[in-house]
């Protein structure tokens, strides 16, 4: 029993070693094609709430999250993505360049990579944007999708993983829109769960 016991907790380190080295490995990747070709992008969602809250990923968050406003959205994005050699050609794409869009790529280790785009809610507040998600209840939408209202009142720079990153100046407002008051307690839930509450501020 004891000699099972050692063995799971051997085959538990080495996942977790594994998904970390996974996990930078991709974000190291899209932070290089970004950064190289100018793109302005920011760390968001579960990718920001593991960097300012553990100074980690989250152990049990699948993917990385990085947000560009609408603004910097240009065919190129998708190009230099796809012909570095890191990631498959295998990609997503929903929503629309004018509205609503996502692209999500897999890296060739297999973790994949969102990059969710910004869109302002109104002209008038310019430090107000939102972005879409799709599925569920999104789906009902009557636009087709949901639409998230986060405030980004300017961008300050962290390092993270040993490459300077992004995140949004106001970033406890941030997390509090996107999860709630209580989002320095680990809660542990699926996307479709997040729909049904776990995310905050739909705006639609």
């Amino acid at each position: 029993m004891l000699h099972h016991l050692v063995c799971m907790f051997k085959l538990y380190n080495l996942n977790k070693i594994i998904y970390i080295i996974n996990m930078e490995e991709c974000l190291i990747d899209m932070h290089k094609i970004l950064t190289e070709n100018n793109i302005e992008f920011f760390l968001t969602c579960g990718t920001l709430l593991g960097q300012y809250r553990n100074d980690d990923f989250i152990s049990y968050d699948t993917d990385i999250d990085f947000g560009i406003f609408s603004r910097h959205f240009h065919e190129r994005i998708k190009y230099l993505v796809l012909s570095s050699n890191k990631f498959n050609l295998q990609y997503r794409i929903l929503g629309s360049p004018k509205d609503s869009l996502e692209y999500k790529f897999w890296h060739k280790n297999g973790y994949s990579i969102d990059l969710f785009f910004y869109y302002p809610v109104n002209e008038n507040n310019d430090d107000f944007y939102f972005h879409a998600s799709f599925y569920g209840i999104c789906d009902t939408k009557k636009e087709g999708y949901c639409k998230w209202g986060r405030h980004i009142r300017g961008l300050k720079q962290i390092t993270f993983k040993n490459r300077l990153f992004n995140i949004p100046i106001n970033v406890e407002e941030f997390l509090e829109e996107n999860y709630g008051k209580d989002w320095r307690i680990p809660k542990k839930f699926t996307y479709w769960e997040g729909l049904e509450g776990g995310y905050k501020n739909l705006l639609n």
